[in-house]
């Protein structure tokens, strides 16, 4: 039985040192909704209340059940 077997061609992978992005002690910046900051928590209860409206308004039609 002939069976086609895929070739894989290696690539070199770019150096992790290359540009001042891969510093050892590079930190990501702040980021707007980032767990931990004021602007998370009310993010994340906003999202919640609206969770909690959606699910309200799909209990309370007729057809829920069905």
């Amino acid at each position: 039985m002939n069976v086609i077997k895929p070739v894989v061609h290696p690539m070199e992978a770019p150096a992790l040192t290359d540009g001042p992005l891969n510093g050892p002690n590079m930190r990501m910046k702040d980021v707007q909704h980032m767990p931990g900051t004021h602007n998370g928590l009310t993010f994340r209860l906003v999202q919640f209340v609206f969770g909690l409206i959606f699910v309200h308004v799909m209990t309370s039609t007729n057809d829920f059940r069905s």
